[in-house]
């Protein structure tokens, strides 16, 4: 069903907030944004706001730069650079010293962060990660300039405090702001920008929809990979942020469609991308379907 054959208005104030998920998120951010398409004959350019946090940062950032949904899904399964390869093995490499497997990334995050990032700054006793953020350059972005309506939050390391690039700072490149929110304490070394080491937007949030809050959006869709199916206190908090977030959003009065994958798409996406390359049109497939019937409910 489309906007020209049924009753939806689509909305005049629309938010997007695409957070944290990893491999699946990435697919599944893809097929709820064609959901969106699908339902309201909207794209992410014709929202008044678009936060993208980790594996969202990358999708929001390649969808407002016009990519298509297959050249995102081509991007996913693009084996890294030689260049990138090379970068990785070296810092395996040093990973194998003891001492570097056991150095926490930023010790005084654990103090400085607390008031500001909560059971978050926690992170920062984690050894940083082996992978350097590069290979997150294969996803599309702008050349130059920020698209207006993007919004991608990275923790900066030394403060505890979260940058919004494209609302706090314009002087840093799309591409630079993906790596830093892709920055997951102890699988990604922290993004180094201006002398400043960043890491995953996630550590304050999975998801960041409060940054909307005071904003005045008529409708608020939050794809949610985070939150998925699961255990653990990662996924824990996650659920425990959002629904707070939620919360607030809506008594501003905002309609906030929360959408996460179901058991059957954490199914489907084990060994995905690196094994299991064809699960990414399916998981695109099955998201989009679930997002189009939650719109087509309001």
């Amino acid at each position: 069903m489309t906007t020209a054959d049924s009753d939806i208005t689509p909305p005049s104030a629309l938010a997007l907030v695409l957070g944290a998920g990893g491999p699946l998120g990435w697919a599944y951010h893809v097929g709820v944004i064609e959901g969106l398409r699908r339902a309201l004959g909207l794209d992410p350019a014709d929202a008044n706001r678009v936060i993208g946090t980790s594996a969202g940062g990358a999708i929001a950032a390649g969808l407002l730069a016009g990519a298509t949904s297959q050249e995102i899904l081509t991007a996913i399964t693009t084996r890294p650079s030689d260049e990138d390869m090379a970068a990785m093995r070296s810092a395996a490499a040093e990973f194998r010293r003891p001492w570097s497997r056991l150095r926490p990334a930023a010790p005084g995050l654990a103090v400085r962060g607390l008031g500001r990032l909560g059971f978050g700054a926690l992170a920062g006793l984690i050894p940083s990660g082996v992978f350097p953020t590069g290979s997150m350059r294969r996803f599309p972005t702008v050349d130059d300039g920020w698209p207006t309506a993007l919004w991608i939050p990275a923790v900066d390391l030394s403060s505890g405090e979260t940058v919004v690039f494209g609302r706090d700072r314009l002087d840093v490149s799309v591409a630079d702001a993906v790596e830093a929110t892709s920055a997951v304490p102890g699988m990604f070394q922290p993004k180094e920008i201006d002398g400043r080491r960043f890491a995953d937007g996630a550590v304050r949030s999975a998801a960041n929809a409060d940054l909307l809050s005071g904003g005045g959006h008529d409708l608020i869709v939050v794809s949610s990979p985070m939150t998925r199916p699961g255990r653990g206190a990662v996924r824990t908090r996650a659920r425990w942020q959002l629904s707070t977030e939620v919360e607030e959003l809506r008594s501003e009065g905002a309609s906030v469609v929360v959408l996460e994958p179901d058991q059957a798409m954490v199914d489907l996406a084990k060994g995905y991308p690196r094994t299991n390359h064809p699960a990414g049109p399916a998981l695109v497939a099955a998201a989009a379907d679930q997002t189009e019937q939650a719109l087509n409910r309001l």
